[in-house]
């Protein structure tokens, strides 16, 4: 994935997007072909999701069969299915899923195909099957929030002002203390990245598409520029937090406003690229700041 990210020009979370089908984000047709192509010269064999196979794909992956698995669509279709009827509360936390006879008749399949389906749901922890007592579906606490497939079901769901609270609050917490590591630990070629995705967002006439494509990239390579691990596995909940925050409005709504966003962003390339961690904090808590603020726009 991180071959062909590089060899795109973006980041690995698009890519994953784009090889997995993923709904709910809008990428540039030329994107899309540009990484499909890479990926095809690079022998990669792309995944389909849960989405696609309820479109009628033949066969789907989940993150739950780990890394390389194959799930069956039929599987893929009920787990997406259940894990969104779980995430916009039609089957509220700490109660029981409908008994399996129900669910098998609502879903049209096997009972071989529910038993994996709940098998990968309870391993994003949103469900606990009991021997003769049922499928309880676990309080939220509980639920493995950072998983991708919990974050896409909670947008096409709908998102409440709770989780874009608790979103900004992360971003808050986390993406200054990023950016403050990769003015300590950067390596060379980070500098150049990050500078590339700002002259994106700042580019003449730039498009809704394209500056929400190039700001992602651009947070995405501060985290992976962290060279913390953790850090860039949030890559997920940041594109949330973007594509929520600019379909509501965008810093090209103001005249010159998408220039002066990247003005801001790349105050904090000038600080990781001196090294400044104290700067590139301070830099990245005016951006995130803007963006929690775009983001609770009503």
């Amino acid at each position: 994935m991180t071959e062909i990210a590089r060899a795109a020009g973006c980041s690995q979370t698009t890519v994953s997007l784009i090889l997995n089908h993923k709904p709910g984000f809008k990428i540039s047709l030329d994107l899309r072909k540009r990484v499909s192509d890479i990926a095809r010269d690079l022998g990669y064999q792309p995944k389909r999701t849960p989405a696609t196979a309820a479109r009628g794909g033949s066969e789907a992956f989940d993150s739950g069969y780990g890394a390389g698995a194959r799930m069956p669509s039929q599987t893929a279709r009920v787990v997406r299915e259940i894990g969104i009827a779980i995430t916009s509360n039609r089957f509220p936390p700490n109660t029981m899923l409908p008994r399996d006879s129900e669910l098998l008749a609502h879903f049209g399949v096997s009972r071989t195909v529910l038993r994996e389906a709940l098998k990968v749901l309870a391993g994003k922890r949103l469900l606990l099957p009991r021997a003769r007592i049922g499928t309880k579906v676990l309080d939220r606490s509980e639920w493995n929030i950072f998983d991708p497939d919990l974050l896409m079901w909670h947008v096409e769901s709908g998102i409440d002002d709770n989780f874009i609270r608790h979103v900004g609050e992360i971003r808050w917490a986390l993406e200054p203390e990023a950016a403050a590591l990769a003015a300590r630990r950067h390596q060379q070629g980070d500098v150049a990245t990050l500078a590339a995705h700002v002259g994106r967002m700042g580019a003449p006439g730039v498009s809704r598409k394209a500056f929400v494509s190039a700001d992602l990239d651009f947070h995405v390579a501060v985290a992976t520029a962290s060279g913390n691990p953790f850090l860039r596995a949030i890559s997920a909940l940041i594109e949330v937090a973007l594509v929520e925050a600019f379909t509501r409005s965008w810093p090209g709504d103001e005249a010159g406003g998408a220039q002066r966003s990247a003005a801001d962003h790349r105050a904090i390339v000038d600080a990781i690229a001196e090294g400044d961690e104290d700067a590139a904090r301070a830099r990245m808590r005016v951006v995130v700041g803007e963006g929690i603020a775009r983001a609770t726009r009503s």
